[in-house]
């Protein structure tokens, strides 16, 4: 948008002459209903600037709204706006603007050495003012266009600006040039000034307002004075040493008279805070001002006795030499900083700059001056150190965020996981991660034994215990972290046999407040356990537990879904649900299937001469010989009462057959004790089918495999019959 169109939304602004429209100070509460969160969702955060007008809500609308219409809605060029608040903030007790809009420019991309010329800015002199009208009237009136890249038109609205924000002299004639050169715009520049104005009072009268908290010095304060350390210096000095002064002027640099600026000359060197000196390619000093003796320590008499390389702390003897080099203060300016040592012995840095003194065309002396610059150095290595401690924080924070991701995404696919051995891989992965230590490894206490068993270990697998007693370990014993920090202190637990020398930590597995097992890690060489990765480890540890819990819980109801209770084989629900499912892929890799139906002979008469008691003791004993007997994909079910079932996958009429008289005279070998007395033998009938030749479904297999069953039943029992 054209700049100019931009400013129809302030015609209706007073001109010069007329009062500002800002409306009143305190606005009836109602009136400012919702103002902080306005301001909140126009900028993003609540300055502090507006923290003491929060009691007052008309208070609070009129300090938004003159800082909304003055500042944020101003149509004048961003760039002008912030270099003339920061010039203008130089004359305000509080250093809220200064430091915030100094921040502002670095971030716009204005350099730092710029921002730094704004902040030591003094008050216009007559002679400046003059100078800015004059350069001002070559430029359209009105503008049509700002000429924003044109340094001349930003130096002279500056100095006008300045001159009619402090009333100095002619600022009437500054008010007048500036109207006739803005047009509309005048009305713009009018409200950012009174806004800046209303401002610098608000913050005067709260000199509790700090700038710590905006976002933009919080980004930016620490880069830009790393690159112009002196702001840091202009930014402490504000209060006591405020550039622009209401009213104020410069002295006329030309005096009342030669003798008049000798003695101001005089003056001047006399009560600098710097030292201003001048010395001899030799180092000899040739003059001083009392600067020296209050820096330094030595009364000018006695430094004019000495040289330079006297007093320069011999770190910076380099440096020493090259200001009593001609080569290299004999021609041009130079400038660096040392450090020199007082008369008492102290220490203090100075910047120094120096300049050649030519005689006949030719150097023959140093005209150099020095500043105390020992509190900047003390507040470049403040910053430094705060700096290095902030990054550090940071890097600490952004490795602890990813641990916490690692630890919390570890959690989400550990839910996931069906098996034990499938949790156990996932652990090790994310434990690697999370703890790259010397030996890492994961103990599962055998059910009802008193030993710990390792089920995975990472790192050194040769300083960790395959096996050990629960009474080994501390952890263990006491239900709670046991850490060592180093091997000369603290309880070592005797499953440690190699204590590291910076310490271990062992964390048990509480589920439902007993110990399930523990986790064990030793910690590299040269790295102590901190408390925070103690913090993390006992956290790796919880959620390590919960898994290990629920999965054991899950097995042992699916164990219990499954499984036959007595013999500890399949049931007929798992059996027939697998047998459909092996018919599948049998179907589509075009394989056969065998199904084995045995069922064992005058069971009855057996239980009801022996007892229900000697009876499950059989059908145990024959749940075993089937378990222990079988290929690992095949599948062994009890199929209900004494009948069992198995399922042969890719085995033919033949094999199935043979693997049927194999478990039949198994069977018939089978003796059974029971209370110290032989119970006799026991036989079994059994009935074969095979997929497809039988039956082509779970249903049609199952009816062959039993008809071949009962007939094997009904010709004699203890034999094999394939299905017709």
């Amino acid at each position: 948008m054209h700049f100019i169109d931009r400013l129809h939304g302030t015609a209706n602004l007073p001109r010069k002459g007329g009062g500002l429209a800002l409306g009143r100070v305190l606005a009836p509460p109602d009136a400012s209903e919702g103002v902080r969160a306005e301001i909140e969702a126009r900028l993003g955060f609540f300055p502090s600037y507006f923290a003491p007008a929060e009691r007052f809500p008309g208070l609070l609308d009129s300090l938004w709204r003159q800082q909304r219409e003055g500042y944020y809605d101003n149509p004048l060029p961003e760039t002008f706006k912030e270099s003339l608040l920061a010039l203008l903030a130089n004359s305000c007790a509080s250093p809220y603007f200064r430091i915030a809009h100094a921040c502002r420019l670095y971030e716009m991309g204005v350099p730092p050495r710029e921002i730094l010329r704004l902040a030591e800015i003094p008050a216009p002199a007559p002679a400046d003012v003059e100078q800015a009208r004059a350069l001002l009237a070559g430029f359209p009136r009105p503008i049509a266009q700002w000429p924003e890249q044109n340094p001349v038109f930003g130096e002279g609205m500056l100095t006008l600006c300045a001159a009619v924000f402090l009333g100095l002299k002619d600022s009437e004639l500054c008010a007048d040039a500036l109207q006739d050169l803005l047009g509309e715009a005048y009305g713009a520049l009018m409200l950012l000034l009174a806004y800046a104005k209303s401002a610098h009072f608000w913050l005067e009268a709260h000199p509790e307002i700090g700038c710590e908290a905006h976002p933009t010095v919080r980004r930016n304060f620490f880069p830009l004075v790393r690159q112009e350390p002196h702001l840091v210096e202009v930014f402490q000095n504000h209060r006591s040493r405020p550039l622009l002064m209401d009213g104020g002027e410069r002295a006329d640099a030309a005096g009342d008279g030669a003798a008049e600026g000798g003695d101001r000359y005089r003056e001047l060197i006399e009560n600098s805070a710097d030292i201003i000196c001048t010395y001899d390619f030799s180092g000899r000093l040739l003059s001083a001002n009392p600067a020296l003796e209050r820096i330094v320590g030595y009364p000018v008499a006695e430094a004019l006795q000495m040289r330079i390389a006297d007093i320069i702390h011999p770190e910076y003897a380099h440096l020493g030499e090259r200001l009593t080099d001609p080569a290299v203060v004999g021609e041009t300016p130079f400038h660096c900083e040392l450090d020199v040592v007082t008369k008492d012995g102290g220490r203090v840095a100075l910047g120094v700059s120096t300049r050649p003194v030519f005689l006949g065309g030719k150097p023959v002396a140093v005209h150099g001056t020095a500043r105390d610059v020992t509190r900047r150095k003390q507040a470049e290595s403040a910053l430094e150190e705060a700096n290095r401690r902030l990054e550090a924080w940071v890097a600490g924070f952004d490795q602890r965020n990813r641990e916490m991701a690692l630890l919390n995404e570890m959690g989400d696919i550990l839910r996931a996981c069906p098996t034990m051995e499938e949790a156990h891989k996932v652990i090790l992965g994310f434990a690697q991660q999370i703890f790259p230590v010397k030996v890492g490894a994961l103990y599962i206490l055998a059910p009802a034994h008193d030993v710990a068993e390792s089920v995975l270990t990472w790192g050194d697998p040769d300083l960790a215990e395959r096996v050990f007693f629960q009474t080994d370990c501390w952890a263990l014993r006491r239900g709670r972290a046991h850490c060592v920090e180093n091997d000369r202190e603290g309880m070592v637990c005797k499953h440690v046999r190699h204590p590291p020398a910076d310490g271990y930590v062992c964390i048990p597995l509480m589920a439902q407040s007993e110990a399930i097992g523990v986790l064990h890690m030793m910690q590299p060489d040269g790295v102590r356990m901190t408390e925070e990765r103690q913090r993390l480890a006992v956290a790796l540890a919880d959620h390590i537990a919960m898994t290990l819990s629920n999965l054991r819980l899950h097995e042992t109801l699916r164990t219990q879904a499954i499984r036959d209770p007595l013999t500890g084989l399949f049931n007929r629900r798992f059996m027939e649900e697998s047998l459909a499912l092996e018919i599948r892929r049998a179907t589509r890799n075009s394989r056969s299937l065998g199904m084995i139906m045995i069922d064992l002979d005058h069971f009855k008469y057996f239980n009801d001469t022996f007892g229900h008691e000697a009876g499950d003791l059989l059908l145990k004993q024959v749940g075993l010989l089937l378990q222990t007997n079988i290929r690992g994909e095949d599948i062994a079910c009890r199929f209900g009462g004494e009948e069992f079932t198995l399922i042969l996958p890719e085995g033919n009429s033949a094999a199935t057959q043979k693997r049927a008289d194999f478990y039949r005279d198994a069977i018939q070998r089978l003796e059974v004790n029971f209370k110290g007395a032989s119970l006799g033998h026991v036989t079994a009938s059994m009935g074969v089918a095979v997929f497809p030749d039988h039956g082509r479904s779970a249903q049609t297999l199952i009816a062959a495999a039993d008809k071949a069953m009962y007939r094997s039943k009904n010709e004699g029992r203890n034999r094999v019959t394939l299905a017709g």
